[in-house]
């Protein structure tokens, strides 16, 4: 395959990807208390430790006030909690508390099962590869 061949290959299969994702994860907001954008915020947290609402945004690559939104829900929703700045006592930054990691723990756990019945009959040195390349890819867009 020629290099053009290849990347016309590659942006059909991430093509198809995103599109597959994007239908999936429809289903799954509608079958989960949780959207996708709120886990990826608790995902963060639980990562990085209390965050304010702009190195959230800046993480995710969204608009503050998108995030201001997410934040506030699961603020409501109880599976987080605001916590003094430090360095700065005018501002804040969010916490997960416990009822925010079980919710998280619960849907890593959903979907590593599927990936991992997605990748049942990959062998680990295939799945780590795909890993390796993924974040690679991923590391390219921020």
């Amino acid at each position: 395959m020629t290099n053009d061949e290849t990347l016309e290959t590659l942006e059909l299969e991430l093509a198809m990807m995103v599109r597959a994702l994007r239908t999936r994860s429809v289903e799954l907001d509608k079958k989960q208390e949780l959207k996708r954008a709120s886990y990826l915020i608790l995902l963060l947290i639980t990562k990085n430790g209390p965050m304010s609402v702009k190195q959230i945004s800046g993480k995710l690559h969204l608009d503050i006030s998108t995030v201001s939104r997410q934040a506030a829900d699961l603020l409501a929703d109880d599976m987080l909690y605001k916590k003094p700045s430090e360095t700065d006592g005018r501002s804040y930054l969010y916490a997960i508390n416990d009822k925010g990691l079980d919710m998280m723990t619960y849907i890593r756990h959903s979907r590593q099962q599927r990936f991992s019945k997605m990748t049942d009959e990959w062998d680990q040195a295939e799945i780590e590869e795909f890993t390796r390349l993924m974040k690679k890819f991923n590391s390219l867009m921020e």
